[in-house]
């Protein structure tokens, strides 16, 4: 099985996950690492070199992958797992997962809200603009705090999902069928950001500094809002801040609408590839990991994620994101999805994404780069 290894998913902690299956089955899981920088980048190379593994971690179907990818579609146990409806392709099932991380978050300090008088988290985007307002005027550091590299995309993303779902559902067919265009879907929100960096509350230097320190300016006390997924609640677990840490869906326009559809990935996305010799073994050991007990609670250790009917909330920040995302009237899948029933038909969308929106911090317009960003997905679906 090839995974993810990072800080907290550690090469020691995916064999104790697989252990028992191990003990139970006698099938010996061998747990490898990426052989490039990311198993996005591993697995079509494995696959060139013929060498590729029998289970795929963390990753989802591409356009060039998705052929080698098993249908699960007749396995009963795959209809039941969270989200699989939504990374269908043609209503079938390639890609399985454990639960789902929630996006559209706003980890907030509570103490400094209380300092510059704000009663509540914002519920629309115009509070959400008071309260940053309030913020500032009170001093601290960082109103709203965005990150460099995949970040910053990922996080504006995240803030705009709920209305961007409320607005035009399905949005990414909309673009893809030509009633839409990426550009209006996303100028309103780069109007929004360009109006807190010409306000100072956020600035280039945000966009310059690396996520794990934000993250750490953020624990530090001297951040208000930090946009961020799920994930975040287990790195705040692990070094709890001397403040109360709020959690609250993102903006919409109206509160009448407030909370909107939230932006949501399937967590451990585990998928099996259809040239196996061992495809009995790999579907059990998938079968495995995406509905027993014991090994759902242990992934969600891992890396923090909910899942329906289950309490996966393994410390008090997780608790707070499960209240938050039972409260979503539905899940939305992100921009970056490539391939499958709810995609965006275009593959690199996060990257530019990423890239023309950290435009705007260094002066860009939103309008301009609303443009360029049509200018590239029509490029990208012309061929």
């Amino acid at each position: 099985m090839l995974v993810n290894i990072t800080d907290n998913l550690t090469q020691e902690k995916w064999e104790a996950l697989v252990a028992p299956f191990e003990e139970e089955t006698g099938i010996d899981v061998e747990i490898e690492g990426p052989t490039g920088q990311s198993v996005a980048e591993s697995f079509p190379a494995l696959l060139a070199s013929g060498t590729a593994p029998d289970v795929i971690q963390s990753i989802f179907p591409s356009e060039d992958t998705a052929p080698e990818i098993l249908d699960l579609t007749d396995y009963e146990w795959a209809a039941g797992t969270p989200m699989s409806d939504l990374y269908s392709t043609d209503g079938k099932i390639n890609v399985v997962g454990v639960g789902m991380q929630a996006q559209s978050l706003l980890y907030y300090n509570a103490d400094l809200f209380e300092q510059a008088g704000i009663a509540e988290p914002p519920r629309t985007w115009a509070e959400l603009d008071a309260a940053l307002a309030a913020l500032d005027e009170a001093g601290v550091a960082t109103p709203i705090a965005f990150a460099a590299d995949w970040a910053t995309g990922v996080q504006a993303q995240q803030l705009w999902h709920p209305q961007q779902n409320l607005t035009t559902p399905g949005w990414q067919q909309s673009v893809a069928d030509g009633s839409s265009t990426l550009g209006e879907q996303f100028e309103p929100l780069f109007e929004h950001l360009a109006s807190w960096i010409d306000a100072g509350y956020t600035t280039a230097d945000d966009v310059a500094t690396d996520s794990g320190t934000q993250e750490a300016n953020f624990i530090a006390g001297d951040v208000g809002i930090y946009p961020m997924g799920s994930w975040f609640s287990t790195t705040l677990a692990a070094s709890p801040p001397d403040f109360e840490v709020g959690v609250a869906a993102a903006p919409v326009d109206d509160a009448a609408d407030y909370p909107g559809p939230m932006g949501a990935t399937m967590a451990y996305p585990y998928m099996v590839w259809n040239g196996t010799e061992k495809a009995d073994d790999a579907t059990a050991l998938v079968e495995y990991l995406v509905t027993d007990e014991a090994a759902i609670a242990t992934q969600a250790e891992m890396d923090h994620f909910t899942r329906e009917g289950t309490d996966t909330s393994s410390n008090e920040y997780a608790s707070l994101v499960q209240e938050v995302t039972d409260k979503a009237p539905s899940l939305a899948v992100p921009g970056n999805q490539t391939v499958g029933d709810h995609a965006l038909p275009v593959a690199g969308f996060n990257p530019k994404f990423t890239e023309l929106v950290q435009g705007l911090w260094q002066g860009a317009e939103p309008a301009d780069v609303a443009a360029d960003l049509t200018a590239w997905y029509d490029a990208e679906s012309a061929g």
